[in-house]
């Protein structure tokens, strides 16, 4: 008995030796994964393409509830200000809409593990909130983002698409589309003008 025991407890031992040793060779060390979280962890120059959008702005809204119907027309102020020791820039949007009241907080960064600029937005008008990510332009003057939320009458993902365009030092301009049916249709146009 003590003779099968002793072969059978090696080869268990050597099997989990071996399986130990082939996962180590496998996995990063500390070292590797403490850099990698250092990296991600760091703002860069892609944050700093976001400081054109930092300051209060004069806000004109243009929304299509309906695409063969005319816009509503409304305005706001939008501020964004960077948080979180530069990780983020924070929008705030204070204005009306459909005639009603209308505020909203977002966040907009580069996620810079995956490679790309991300958005969140949550509203007075919701209990849904936005995810947006996508890239930027060579040149940096346009963002080109792909969003999901939640469709209220299906309670199904809605997918959208948004693309900022820096037009100047103190103008740029948001454009949203809703993909309805596989087709892009355009539901909101924002020209936001420098306050300060």
């Amino acid at each position: 008995m003590h003779k099968l025991f002793v072969p059978i407890t090696f080869l268990s031992l050597l099997a989990v030796g071996c399986s130990s040793t082939s996962s180590k060779s496998s996995q990063p060390s500390q070292e590797e994964m403490m850099a990698a979280w250092q990296r991600a962890a760091t703002p860069g120059p892609e944050h700093r393409a976001l400081d054109a959008f930092v300051g209060t702005w004069n806000a004109a809204v243009t929304s299509w509830w309906d695409p063969n119907g005319p816009p509503d027309v409304s305005t706001g102020t939008m501020t964004n200000s960077w948080i979180l020791d530069g990780h983020h820039l924070e929008q705030r949007f204070s204005g009306n809409m459909g005639g009603q009241p209308f505020s909203g907080v977002g966040t907009w960064g580069f996620d810079v593990a995956a490679g790309e600029y991300y958005g969140t937005w949550q509203d007075s008008m919701s209990t849904s909130l936005m995810l947006s990510r996508g890239p930027r332009s060579k040149d940096g003057k346009t963002f080109e983002l792909f969003s999901t939320n939640t469709d209220p009458m299906t309670g199904k993902a809605a997918r959208g698409e948004e693309l900022i365009v820096i037009e100047n030092p103190n103008r740029h301009k948001m454009t949203m589309w809703e993909i309805r049916d596989g087709q892009r249709v355009k539901s909101m146009e924002i020209v936001y003008e420098r306050v300060r």
